[in-house]
């Protein structure tokens, strides 16, 4: 998988290295700090300490304050400009210096004051050595045998300061090479993560329309992918099947258009062979004119169920009207095919309250139209079709109960089929399509319709559509 600013990898990899830098960035920050406030607190406690040893040399003499100096007076207090330094003053005036100070008049006592303890009475400097290298004093005051006592102890921060700047080095070459592998750390993981996402991709790019029947194997997938995998395994259900209605609704067009094209084709054939009367020539057009009605038919109703496989029939259309103009107006347009049959329709919803129902009025008639009329093409000479309405719990149930055929129970599972009819309803005209386009347009209304029926005894279509 390639990096491509805004992929995923690539805002992984952004977000996985930003943080690693700030981390380290900031662990940098704290790590200087905390050396640099261990090492001055060491220079402080070694003042103390030494501050205290001083403190403990003084005592009485003869009256006065006498210092046993000796104790402290080797080492690196007697090397001038040493960098340890200390001072002794009684009532002002010099007590005690050490000999790495050189110049007894060099005053430890200027510079920055960094802190102030006014219980224990010192004070600390930031100030400058004989050897003008950075020192920090402390400043201890007491009260000896009446007299006023200022101790000075001093430590160069030279080495301190090397230290620091060692630590700070070693820090800026560290930091950025750690940096430089967290990201490429960070590449790595990134790349292997994401790998079961290129391997599903490349799977799903296998997928054509001719393999539409293959699916994505969720158990082999990893574990943040198996909900990604079953979504498309069904949205994969869902488009083969839509592409397999498709082939059927072509192959049923096909075979429905191909009888009544067959007989145009034989009575034009026929009429050219040869002269023909004035009454065959009617009678062959009556045929062709008939035969061109089915077609125009079955070409009408693929062109609506086309439309409401478009999504054309949607609820922000929606307007309220009545249940009773809509069952009116589809039986108003079945009377004269009715009485043509002999087949009486008995709008039964007369006498019932009247229901207002949100939807659109048109696509609602063609529906409870194609209904009643499957009720009159397949019911008997002196048969009835009654059509009633009841209301219950916010929905509008109409029956639609004949007295006809009836249906077959092998084919009560298919009378919804596109293009299905069975074998009993081939002799009647028909395309095949009318209770597929009646239910299409009841299920957009948020309703539905089944079907009840027995051979020879007739058939009943409930229809239930919210209020």
């Amino acid at each position: 998988m390639k990096l491509v600013p805004g992929s995923i990898k690539g805002r992984l990899l952004f977000w996985l290295f930003s943080f690693a830098s700030l981390l380290l960035i900031s662990l940098g920050f704290f790590l200087d700090n905390e050396i640099g406030d261990i090492v001055i607190s060491s220079v402080d406690d070694l003042l103390h300490s030494q501050t205290q040893l001083i403190v403990g040399l003084l005592h009485e003499e003869h009256g006065g304050i006498e210092l046993e100096l000796s104790e402290i007076i080797a080492g690196e207090y007697s090397i001038p400009r040493s960098g340890h330094y200390y001072k002794v003053l009684i009532n002002g005036e010099p007590a005690a210096i050490s000999p790495s100070l050189v110049n007894s008049e060099f005053n430890l006592a200027t510079g920055e004051i960094v802190s102030s303890n006014e219980k224990s009475r010192e004070k600390i400097y930031l100030s400058v050595g004989p050897d003008n290298e950075p020192v920090r004093v402390l400043q201890h005051d007491l009260d000896f045998m009446g007299q006023q006592v200022s101790i000075f102890t001093a430590e160069s921060l030279r080495g301190s300061h090397n230290m620091i700047n060692r630590f700070r080095y070693v820090l800026l070459i560290m930091i950025p090479l750690s940096i430089l592998t967290g990201g490429l750390v960070s590449l790595w993981i990134t790349s292997k993560s994401l790998d079961p996402l290129s391997i599903f991709s490349s799977k799903i790019e296998m997928i054509t329309h001719k393999t539409l029947n293959e699916r994505i194997d969720t158990e082999a997938e990893a574990g943040e992918l198996i909900g990604i995998a079953s979504s498309f395994n069904k949205m994969l259900e869902r488009l083969q099947s839509a592409f397999d209605a498709e082939k059927r609704l072509i192959a049923d067009a096909s075979h429905e258009l191909k009888t009544p094209l067959s007989v145009i084709k034989t009575k034009c054939d026929v009429l050219l062979q040869k002269d023909r009367t004035t009454e065959e020539y009617t009678e062959a057009l009556n045929a062709i004119r008939n035969t061109s009605g089915t077609m125009k038919k079955i070409v009408d109703d693929m062109l609506s169920l086309a439309r409401l496989d478009s999504g054309i029939l949607s609820s922000g259309g929606f307007q309220k009207i009545s249940i009773k103009s809509v069952l009116e107006n589809a039986v108003q347009l079945m009377e004269v095919p009715a009485d043509r049959t002999g087949v009486k329709i008995n709008p039964l919803f007369r006498d019932e309250k009247d229901t207002d129902i949100t939807g659109d009025q048109n696509t609602l008639t063609e529906a409870f139209l194609n209904v009643i009329e499957n009720a009159v093409r397949y019911n008997k000479s002196g048969g009835t079709a009654d059509i009633s309405v009841s209301n219950d719990r916010g929905h509008v149930t109409v029956m639609i109960k004949d007295t006809g055929t009836g249906i077959r129970k092998d084919d009560m599972s298919r009378i919804f089929d596109r293009f299905y009819r069975s074998e009993d309803s081939r002799s009647v005209e028909g395309s095949g399509l009318g209770l597929s386009i009646a239910k299409t347009v009841i299920e957009a209304h948020g309703g539905s319709i089944r079907a009840e029926s027995d051979a020879d005894k007739g058939s009943c279509f409930t229809i239930v559509l919210p209020c």
